[in-house]
This record gives structure tokens, C-alpha cells and sequence, in this order.
């Protein structure tokens, strides 16, 4: 019923329900009044004969009414009386004495009881006056009997049931062929504004032929080429901006400009478990290659580093590369050192085999350092220039390669947490524009910890992606947040979801039979998934996202503009939010670029039917910018910081969570 409630009943459906309806009504109507029409006729018909025979009979009998001749009469009357067609005969003389008197009282066996008790016969009784010359000699009394009346209603009534019934089965037949090819246009009509909705523009071809939904078919096809021609324009604005401003066009990565959006965006919110190492590439050899080789060669060569660095990011989420200038690279990863020895170890052996004689100071020089807090970039920038020139961290020492972990020592951890660790959580609201406590919703961020200590998230689901076991880890999240949610269940929430769940179809059905049992999950829920992420493979992401928005569950697309590409991949993504990125927000205040670029968003996504939230927000001059812009969600610690969902107790199946102080006046 509550399905119905939402979606409502379709046209089609009332139509068919009605005509079906009325049809068997008038079936039933036509069937009782036949039978009654029938009924009311054989009744006649009984009184009409029995009269008839009463009459007949007492002229062939009058004769015969002398003592010594009543025998003939009565056999006279018996012969008529045989036929069946009567119940009782009686004959009295003018004292009222009974001279003789038949009676059957046989039924039809072959009319069932209950037809006898609903289409009652009432036997009807006729006299007719018997007069013996001049005086009369009494009274001949005829009832008819029922039983043949009976039977010839019941067999009309069969034959009228199959009739009625036939007929009824061919209108409908005629009826549905009819509405099929009414509706089949209206289907096309509503085919297209579920599409619509679900941000997929189609154009509808086939023009119905009734003028009401001709009209809507025009209307709805001219709202798409609208719609379709904005898109276009807006998508290939922001593109032009991105190329021109962001992207390093030989090799497609971030630029200088990008690289510094970027810093400052993540620099203010390092932490212990939130680190930030940053690594530099420059590729000495290239001046030479240049000027001895050609330009072309020298190309070739950079393009040959950044197809290596693009591998390496690969396996490395979140992580980002950029091109400063010509030969220098610059890498920032959500990790720190001691984490990234690895990578560090597979990229010097990897460009030392490309190594040959062209490279005259060597393919590359290749420096690496922890970011702290607060850090300037030029400082940054600095140390590692430094580091590539010296050669400073090129080479690993023992100590580094003895405190790597090994793949297997980091499943069996991984595994641990996944069976037995423990997680908590801390939410952070996302206000509604112009609002002062109206929540659009809380992110949600996990912690684990394992035997007492703290687990770095970044390191831990970059090692299970590896070993493909963050669909396991994401599991245990959603299944731990559950009792959170079943405290607050008019709060909405957002999780955060990796790519590997994203295009699982193990985890998609998981999902979808866990919320069966858990119903919490179907209402006020979100998943937040990194646009890098998403644009792995768009047409598989789209579909898992139908599968889980048919759940109950929205998405959100966050970091939206990290992977400077066009915005064309948003058309047919069925997504209620998309977030972006921080380092389009840190310079807002004077990057009249940054403000284009999200007032652009904001145009695209709004016609869409997409609302936009901004994040890292740390200053009301920035605030205000984004609220005029016509964002719709605003996150960062000017509003508030990230808070503890805190454990009231421990008790299994009774855990109790309540916010802090600040965060529940943004609940609902």
C-alpha cells in the first residue's frame, strides 16, 4: 500500500480496472435480470396452462359425472396428470366432498438446491366450474408442478452464462486491443519523463496521433532539445576554462595552477590520520633530448614518465599528479612516507630500466617528503627541489624495507579488523544554504581501530583495494552504522563508498537483501562516491547506482572537478548531490575563475535537478560568495567541525549513540 501511495496508480490501470468493472457488472446485471425476465415468464406460463388444462379438462369430464361413470372421468384426468406437468388435481362435488384427487410430489433432480432456493417458483393453483346440464357439479382444481419450470430456467440460465460470458471475454479482448494501441503512446510519453527525471535527455519520435498527447509529446521533446542545448553550452564553457586554467595539455594532468588549489585546499587539515606526503619527479635528461633529439623526442619522454606516474596512481587512491613545468612532476598523496616506501622503490626501479644513453644525468631524479600542517608551498616545494638535486631520498635504506609491512602481514591485519575491530564514527553537517541550523545532511567518517591503537584509513583501504577486500571493509561499516541510524532515523546520513563496492555486483545484492532486513537503510541515506572513481566506467556505475536508488538510497558525487574532464558524464547519472572539491573553494575570495567555474555548476547541475554542495568552507567571506552563487549545501569547520557520534554503553544488542552538543541542533 505504501508503494502505491508513492508512485500512485497509473492511467492505464484505472482505465483497464474501470472498463473491467463495468463489464462485469453488466455481465452480472444482464445474467439476473435474463434469469428474472425468464423466471417471471415461466410463472406466467404455469398459472396460463394450468388454467388452460382446468378448463380443457372439466369440459372432456362433465359427461361423466354420474356415480356409475366417474371412473372414466378420473382416468380421463390421470392420463392428463401423467404428463408430468402437474402437481395436484382435485375434483369436489357441490358439498364440497372430494371426489378424486391426484398428486406427485417429484422434483427435478437435475436443478441443484441452491438455484431452487435463489429463483423461487411459486406453483400456481387454477379452478375451473364443472356443471352437469343445468346445476353445477363441482370443481376441477389444477396446480402446476415446478419442477419442469425449474428445469427449463436452469438450462436457460446455463446457456445465458456461457453466452453472457463469451461475449464478455471477446469485448474485453476487443477493449484491450484497442486501449493497447491508445496507450501505447502515452507509455512512450511517460517513458520519456521518467528518463527526465533520472537526468537522461531522449527525444521521443513517435508523435501520438491524439491531439492531448501530441501536444505533451511536443512539449516534453522541445523541454529536452532546451535542456540538451543548455547543457552543451554550459559543459563546453566549463571545459574551455578547465583546459585553459587547470590542465597541463601534453599530458593531460593538473597544472601548476591546479597544484596550488589543491595544496592549500588539504594543507589546513593535516593530521595523524590524515597525512600528506608529497613527492617530486623531475626528469633531468630532458633539456638535452631536446636540444640534441628534437622538441618532438622530448615530448615522448615526458609522456613516457607521466604513462609511469599514472600507473602508479592507479593503485594509490586519492592520490593526485600534477606537472609544474616542463621536467618536473609533483605528486600529493593522502599517506606518509613510510607508507609510500613502496611506491617510492617501484618507480626508481621502473625508470631505471628506461634508462639508456640519451639520458645523460638519467631518466629521473626523484625526492619525497612529509607534509605538515600548515606548511607553505613554497617551502614544500623547496625541500623537494633540494632533495631531487642532491639526490636525497633516491635510495631506500635497509631500515626503510625492514619497517614495510608485507603483503600477507597486512591481509591477516586487514581481516582482523574486518572479524573483530572496532569502529567508530564522527559526522560533520552539511547546512542548507541560507539557513542557520537546516541540515542537507551528515557525513559520516569511519575509525577503526585494532588491539587499542588507531588504524590510518588512508593506508588501510589502499592495501584493501590491493588485496580486494574493501568491499569487506565498507560492509562493516554500513552494518556498525546501522545501529547509529536506527537512533536517528530522520536524520539523513552519507557514507562513503569505494570504488570497488561501487561496481560489485556481489556488494550491490548484498546491499539489497542487508536493507530487507534492516528497512533504517531505505530511507534518509546516502552514499558519497569520489568522481575519480565514478569515471572508471560510467555506463557500470550508472547502472549500480539505479540498483541503488530502486534501494531507497541517494548519491552523492564528491570531490566534483577533480578529474578536470568534461561534466558531459553527469547526463543519465541518477544522483541527488554533487560536492565539490575543496581546492575550488580555498582562493574563492579573489580567483574570479573558481567563482565561474562553481557558478557554472550550479547552472549545469541545477537544470539536471542536481543540487550543489561546497565543502572546506572556512571563512564567512567565502560563506557568503557561495550562498550568492546559489549553492545548496555548505560543509567546513566554519559551520562545524568534525564531531564524535558518542557510545553511550556497550551493551550488545541496547547500544545507544547520542551527538555532541553542537551537532544535534542540526538534527531533525
Amino acid at each position: 500500500m505504501s508503494l502505491l501511495t508513492k508512485n500512485g496508480l497509473s492511467l492505464k490501470t484505472q482505465v483497464y480496472g474501470l472498463i473491467v468493472a463495468i463489464s462485469f457488472i453488466s455481465f452480472f446485471i444482464r445474467i439476473i435480470t435474463d434469469v428474472d425476465t425468464t423466471r417471471n415468464y415461466l410463472q406466467t406460463q404455469m398459472a396460463s396452462h394450468a388454467q388452460d388444462t382446468a378448463t380443457s379438462l372439466g369440459l372432456s369430464i362433465s359427461p361423466y359425472l354420474e356415480e356409475d361413470s366417474i371412473m372414466i372421468a378420473q382416468t380421463m384426468a390421470t392420463a392428463i396428470f401423467d404428463s408430468g406437468y402437474y402437481n395436484h388435481i382435485k375434483f369436489t362435488d357441490a358439498q364440497s366432498n372430494i371426489v378424486f384427487e391426484l398428486a406427485n410430489p417429484k422434483r427435478v433432480e437435475s436443478v441443484p438446491d441452491w438455484f431452487i432456493a435463489m429463483c423461487k417458483l411459486n406453483a400456481p393453483t387454477m379452478q375451473s366450474e364443472i356443471n352437469n346440464g343445468w346445476l353445477m357439479a363441482g370443481v376441477l382444481e389444477v396446480t402446476s408442478h415446478t419442477g419442469q419450470s425449474y428445469l427449463t430456467l436452469w438450462q436457460h440460465t446455463k446457456r445465458s452464462l456461457y453466452g453472457s460470458f463469451l461475449l464478455l471475454m471477446a469485448s474485453l479482448a476487443i477493449a484491450f486491443l484497442i486501449l493497447r494501441a491508445v496507450f501505447k503512446p502515452l507509455k512512450a510519453v511517460e517513458d520519456q519523463a521518467k528518463l527526465v527525471t533520472r537526468k537522461r535527455f531522449t527525444l521521443n519520435n513517435e508523435i501520438p496521433v491524439a491531439r492531448e498527447l501530441r501536444t505533451v509529446t511536443k512539449a516534453i521533446n522541445n523541454m529536452v532539445i532546451n535542456l540538451q542545448s543548455t547543457f552543451d553550452s554550459l559543459t563546453k564553457q566549463t571545459q574551455a576554462l578547465t583546459e585553459e586554467v587547470y590542465i597541463d595539455q601534453l599530458t593531460g594532468f593538473g597544472n601548476r595552477k591546479s597544484f596550488e588549489n589543491h595544496f592549500n585546499s588539504v594543507v589546513g587539515s593535516i593530521s595523524e590520520d590524515t597525512p600528506i606526503t608529497a613527492m617530486m619527479l623531475t626528469l633531468p635528461s630532458l633539456a638535452n633530448i631536446n636540444q640534441t633529439v628534437s622538441y618532438q623526442d622530448g615530448d615522448e619522454h615526458v609522456l613516457d614518465a607521466a604513462a609511469t606516474l599514472k600507473t602508479l596512481v592507479t593503485d594509490l587512491s586519492n592520490t593526485r599528479v600534477f606537472r609544474l613545468n616542463g621536467s618536473t612532476f609533483i605528486i600529493l598523496a593522502p599517506y606518509d612516507t613510510l607508507f609510500l616506501n613502496k611506491a617510492r622503490l617501484e618507480l626508481t626501479d621502473a625508470f631505471g630500466q628506461k634508462e639508456n644513453s640519451l639520458h645523460i644525468n638519467g631518466f629521473s631524479n626523484l625526492a619525497l617528503i612529509q607534509v605538515n600542517n600548515g606548511s607553505s608551498m613554497g617551502d614544500v616545494l623547496s625541500s623537494l627541489d633540494t632533495g631531487c638535486t642532491i639526490g636525497e631520498g633516491t635510495n631506500v635504506n635497509k631500515i626503510d624495507k625492514d619497517t614495510l609491512l608485507s603483503v600477507n602481514q597486512w591481509r591477516a591485519l586487514i581481516k582482523s579488523i574486518i572479524n573483530s575491530g572496532e569502529v567508530s564514527f564522527s559526522v560533520q553537517p552539511v547546512k542548507r544554504a541560507n539557513s542557520n541550523d537546516k541540515q542537507c545532511y551528515f557525513e559520516v567518517f569511519a575509525h577503526f581501530t585494532h588491539e587499542g591503537e588507531k588504524v590510518n584509513n588512508g593506508h588501510l583501504f589502499a592495501m584493501a583495494e590491493k588485496l580486494n577486500l574493501t568491499e569487506e571493509l565498507d560492509k562493516k561499516i554500513i552494518r556498525n552504522f546501522v545501529n547509529v541510524k536506527e537512533q536517528h532515523p530522520d536524520d539523513i546520513f552519507a557514507l562513503n563508498i569505494s570504488k570497488a563496492s561501487l561496481y560489485s555486483t556481489d556488494f550491490i545484492q548484498w546491499l539489497t537483501l542487508y536493507a530487507q532486513t534492516k528497512a533504517v537503510l531505505k530511507n534518509n541515506l546516502l552514499f558519497e562516491l569520489h568522481e575519480i572513481s565514478l569515471l572508471y566506467n560510467v555506463h557500470v556505475a550508472s547502472l549500480h547506482i539505479d540498483a541503488i536508488k530502486e534501494i531507497g538510497i541517494n548519491v552523492c558525487i564528491e570531490h566534483f572537478g577533480t578529474s578536470l574532464t568534461s561534466f558531459r558524464y553527469l547526463q543519465g547519472l541518477d544522483v541527488e548531490y554533487v560536492k565539490i572539491d575543496g581546492s575550488y573553494i580555498q582562493d574563492l575570495i579573489t580567483n574570479t575563475q573558481s567563482q565561474f567555474f562553481i557558478q557554472t555548476v550550479n547552472n549545469i547541475c541545477h537544470g539536471f535537478g542536481i543540487k550543489v554542495i561546497t565543502c572546506l568552507i572556512e571563512k564567512p567571506e567565502t560563506l557568503k560568495i557561495l550562498e550568492n552563487l546559489g549553492c545548496d549545501g555548505l560543509q567546513g569547520n566554519l559551520i562545524m567541525p568534525p564531531s564524535k557520534i558518542i557510545k553511550l554503553n556497550d551493551e550488545s544488542e541496547n547500544k545507544k549513540f547520542t551527538f555532541c552538543s553542537d551537532a544535534i541542533k542540526f538534527c531533525n
